[in-house]
């Protein structure tokens, strides 16, 4: 060590420079303390350090919600500030991988009157939902911009200011609800499913063992996840179907007795206040009437193409079509002879197949043949003659075969039209009155749903 007035040696403890007899106290004291750090070196320390904590918070909190990926970690940070509305576009998108929509298949997502709905059982309300929109609107979802080979996620939807998947969620959610409520008031009521509705239950399992083998899935849950999404079991298509029937028989028990209650009276009220429209859909008092008719149809079979390229059939090919339809219509005229043995007997044996799983009903058709091009002329002859009463049967033949026939029944078209405006009112009533009882309450951050290729080709 050195003095610091004249930078002669110092021996180790010296307090006083044997040199120039000045004091080297501070110079000890102050080689021996630890320089101070400046204020803004502090400042990033602790700054580094908050950023630290919070990086580790945010790992953790990242794992424990089970986020996927930085989208949607994003969502739900921006969604935990903002307090977002929670409506179905809390997220922009639910679609998770298959192991999360797995992870989350139990938990609860909404409830209606103590009733839960769990994510898993939600996924099948969701994408039978979708199902059935394409197989009933395909033509317009097409034309409304939909591509099912595509996520629906990703696609605008016109209907909502959304994307496809918002629609499709939001219906699904409103017909749980719609079906639940029915169900809770069907079991209030003491209602119990019939024989035939609670065979079907009974009998699922069978039935989806053989659906998924020949299908040629491993499982029933391999079918449904490829069917219905991962995380969707055979316990949520069993809860799906009871409370589906449930509400249903609800809902056709409350729509019969309001059906018997209508009148004269309440049709021509319902016609007088909404004549306007009717007439834009060129139904009138003198619109002539509306036939509703069964038949059951036996294909004349063989034949071979005339010069013109038509096909000809001989007389005894026409004669077995024949001696086969009359077959049938013996084993009805055996019988009891009503519309329901008839409907059984149009779906085992018609080969109609436009009516052969509907008991063999056309309805509402019209005696102008523009309106039922795909009809024979014989056939219509027949269902619009003015001798044509309810419960009328015959065998007659057409250019298709010979047809065995039951005659259901003839309205005024306005009629039939106000009956089914008044009707559609009910259906209205019967649905909200059931909602109105047991309002729903959906947690939205908590729904998810796997994905499902609906274009099958692929």
């Amino acid at each position: 060590m050195k003095c610091k007035h004249c930078k002669a040696e110092l021996k180790a403890g010296a307090k006083i420079c044997p040199s120039c007899g000045e004091s080297v106290k501070q110079t000890m004291n102050k080689v021996e303390k630890q320089p101070k750090l400046k204020t803004w070196h502090w400042a990033v320390i602790i700054t580094v350090s908050v950023i630290a904590v919070l990086v580790g918070a945010i790992a953790i909190w990242w794992a424990a919600a089970d986020v996927e990926s930085f989208s949607e970690g994003i969502t739900l940070i921006n969604n935990a500030f903002n307090e977002p509305d929670n409506d179905v576009f809390y997220k922009k998108s639910y679609t998770v991988s298959d192991k999360k929509a797995e992870k989350w298949r139990d938990k609860v997502v909404a409830t209606v009157g103590g009733k839960e709905l769990t994510n898993g059982q939600l996924q099948i309300f969701y994408w039978q939902n979708v199902r059935d929109f394409l197989n009933n609107y395909g033509y317009y979802a097409v034309y409304a911009g939909l591509d099912y080979t595509k996520p629906l996620d990703e696609q605008t939807c016109p209907e909502v200011d959304g994307t496809w998947q918002h629609f499709f969620l939001d219906d699904a959610l409103s017909g749980w609800h719609n079906y639940q409520a029915m169900a809770i008031l069907a079991e209030k009521a003491g209602m119990e499913l019939d024989d035939a509705l609670q065979n079907d239950i009974d009998n699922m399992r069978n039935t989806l063992t053989q659906s998924a083998i020949q299908g040629g899935y491993a499982s029933i849950d391999a079918m449904l996840k490829s069917d219905m999404g991962a995380g969707c079991t055979y316990e949520d298509y069993q809860s799906y179907m009871q409370i589906y029937y449930m509400g249903y028989m609800y809902f056709e028990k409350m729509y019969a007795e309001a059906e018997g209650k209508i009148t004269d009276e309440m049709i021509q009220s319902w016609f007088d206040e909404n004549q306007s429209s009717l007439a834009e859909s060129k139904i009138t008092k003198d619109s002539g009437d509306y036939y509703d008719v069964r038949h059951l149809l036996i294909l004349v079979e063989g034949g071979t193409k005339d010069d013109k390229g038509n096909t000809v059939y001989t007389d005894a090919q026409w004669e077995a079509c024949r001696q086969e339809a009359q077959k049938i219509y013996d084993e009805w005229l055996a019988g009891d002879r009503t519309e329901a043995t008839f409907a059984a007997l149009a779906n085992k044996h018609s080969e109609d197949n436009g009516s052969n799983t509907n008991g063999g009903l056309y309805d509402n058709l019209t005696a102008d043949l523009k309106d039922t091009a795909n009809l024979d002329e014989n056939f219509v002859a027949w269902y619009t003659d003015d001798d044509r009463k309810a419960g009328d049967h015959a065998l007659i033949k057409t250019q298709y075969g010979y047809h065995v026939m039951y005659f259901v029944d003839a309205q005024p078209q306005w009629e039939s039209a106000s009956r089914e405006g008044i009707m559609k009112e009910k259906s209205a009533e019967i649905v909200n009155n059931a909602i109105k009882q047991f309002p729903i309450s959906v947690e939205y951050k908590k729904i998810v749903l796997g994905t499902v290729n609906l274009d099958k080709s692929k």
